[in-house]
Parts: C-alpha cells; sequence; structure tokens
C-alpha cells in the first residue's frame, strides 16, 4: 500500500471475513497523513470449492464498475501473491452492507420485492454489455457444451464414490445441448443470493464474487440465481426476493434480450450439476484433509443432498 499511494501507509484494524471459500477475504484500513481508506484483500486459500483465476475476478470487477454497476472498486491486482503472501487483490469495501443467509426465510424483510427488481436490473445491465477486446482477452469463452464439460471433469477428478443422480444428469444434458439465446455475453458465473450485499434497509448495496466469470450465454446466470437451493425456503419468489416473473421483467428491461423459455429446463438441470460438482469438490477436500473450513464442510452436506434430489425430481420432469 505504502508503493501504490507514494506514502508510509499504516495497517490497521485487520478482520476476516468468513463463509465464503474461494477466496480468503481481509478488510482493513489503510491510512496516510490525512487519508484513511478501508479496504477489502482477496487471496487464495490452501484449499477451495473452485479453482479460479485472480486476473478474472480483478477484470470483470473492473468491467462493471466501469459501467456503473453496483461493485466494489478494483485497487490493485497481485498475480503472483507476492504482495499479498498469496494470489489476490485489493479492492475497496461497500460500507454498511451485509450479505444475507440464503437459507433464512424472510431475510429481504418490507424491501423484498424491491430488491429483487434491483438485483435482476442490475443482472441485465451486466448482460446488456458488449464483450470488448479485452474481456475476449482476459475471460475465458464457455458455452453450454463447454460449460458442461468444465463441470464433468471436476465431478471426474474429485469425486470419492459413484455419483449416479450427477451422472443422469450428465447424460440427459449432453444429449439435449440448446442453441445459445443470443450472442455471447458478460456472465457472473455465481449470481445468487448470499453474493450480494444489502444496507439496513435491506436495498441492494453491491455485487460480490465475480470468481467464476466468463463470456456466456447469459441463461446461466439466471438460471443459477433462481435455483431453489438459493431461495430461503420461500415458494413463489426467486433468490427470496420478488416474484419469478417480475424477476425476468426487469431483467428483459435492463439487458434488451429476451428471456429463453426453450433452454430453461436444461439450464435448470445444468445449474444442479454445477452444483453437485461445486459440493463433490468441497466433500474432496475435506477428505483429503485440505481443509477443515466449516463452510467446506457443510458445503458437502445439505447442498449436496438438496441437488442430488433436485437432479432426480428434474430428470423426471425433463423426460415426462
Amino acid at each position: 500500500m505504502s508503493r501504490l499511494w507514494g506514502a508510509d501507509v499504516a495497517i490497521d484494524g485487520i478482520d476476516r471475513f468468513h463463509g465464503g471459500a474461494a477466496r480468503e477475504t481481509y478488510r482493513f484500513r489503510a491510512s496516510a497523513g490525512g487519508r484513511s481508506e478501508w479496504l477489502v484483500m482477496r487471496r487464495d486459500p490452501s484449499a477451495s470449492l473452485i479453482d479460479t483465476s485472480r486476473e478474472v475476478e480483478f477484470h470483470a470487477i473492473g468491467r462493471a464498475h466501469a459501467a456503473g454497476l453496483p461493485v466494489p472498486r478494483p485497487v490493485h491486482l497481485d498475480a503472483s501473491g507476492v504482495d499479498l503472501g498469496s494470489p489476490g487483490f485489493v479492492m475497496t469495501e461497500i460500507a454498511g452492507g451485509r450479505a444475507c443467509n440464503p437459507f433464512e426465510p424472510g431475510a429481504y424483510g418490507a424491501n423484498a420485492a424491491i430488491t429483487g427488481v434491483a438485483l435482476f436490473t442490475a443482472l441485465g445491465q451486466l448482460h446488456a454489455l458488449e464483450p470488448d477486446a479485452a474481456d475476449r482477452a482476459t475471460l475465458p469463452f464457455m458455452d453450454a457444451a463447454g460449460r458442461l464439460a468444465h463441470w464433468k471433469a471436476e465431478i471426474d477428478r474429485h469425486r470419492l464414490r459413484p455419483e449416479p443422480a450427477a451422472d443422469a444428469a450428465w447424460r440427459w444434458l449432453v444429449a439435449n445441448i440448446p442453441a445459445p439465446s443470443g450472442p455471447p455475453t458478460l456472465v457472473h458465473g455465481d449470481f445468487r443470493s448470499g453474493n450480494f450485499l444489502v444496507d439496513a434497509d435491506n436495498r441492494l448495496l453491491a455485487i460480490l464474487d465475480w470468481e467464476m466469470a466468463h463470456l456466456g450465454d447469459p441463461m446461466e446466470d439466471l438460471a443459477w440465481v433462481t435455483d431453489p437451493l438459493w431461495g430461503h425456503q420461500m415458494p413463489g419468489v426467486v433468490a427470496g426476493t420478488c416474484t419469478r416473473e417480475a424477476a425476468i421483467a426487469a431483467w428483459e428491461a435492463a439487458s434488451g434480450r429476451q428471456f429463453d423459455a426453450r433452454s430453461r429446463g436444461w439450464w435448470q438441470l445444468f445449474s444442479t450439476y454445477q452444483g453437485l460438482a461445486i459440493w463433490i469438490t468441497s466433500a474432496f477436500e475435506v477428505a483429503m484433509q485440505k481443509t477443515a473450513d466449516p463452510t467446506m464442510i457443510f458445503a458437502s452436506l445439505y447442498p449436496y443432498r438438496a441437488h442430488n434430489l433436485q437432479a432426480v425430481e428434474l430428470l423426471k420432469e425433463l423426460r415426462a
């Protein structure tokens, strides 16, 4: 920080955020002369739910920030880990925000519907961005087939036992790959309740956790955020906020795109398959004694069971 600011910087107030398992996340205050700023550092842990790129996340946040989306401002990328102890980056802190537990009913209170419309408007604004040269150079492009192949490789590499639900889902998915819903766009990759901040009135403050960003089909983000796992145990609303109809309407208005109802079932099952890949990887890291993080242990239990059951039910519907 002294090198970045060109002054002797004092660091205090260091505190770690627990919850996410893709990065170690810390907040700290940097002070020099009359300048003081609260910042957030995200760096690679010893074990993770998924392997992701620091450059990708840093670029995606910067692209969203430049477009006026509610995200932190990126400050410094350390791809080698020489500055931060392991590869990572620094960004500004969003003051006064909190991330709600995606398993808590009624987490967004009386303003839930307003927050939902704001959330899906922001998602639509992201999907309205036309990928530029820097996006194409930094963000991986993965269409439906590419995304499916990516998660199959993760399951095959980390499975500790037979996974019949995941294997059955893959067989249907690979046999029914849909046409693109439109031109490729920026995809957040983990857009869901728990990955955005709200203020004291439960209104949207910021969208976080861009480590899975890529270029692809926006239907992927829509399917993941509307997955029942992130629904706060509240049937009839998505992400614990607004109705599906209100969400899609807000997204269409902001993105200038049309929701592709034809591929909805495929992307719903894909989201379940993606979830299983993440939870299976988490169980592998715990079983190999690479981590004892409670988040990783939890991920290998409750979400894993939920997505196994969901895969079976979705397959019944899709085959009917």
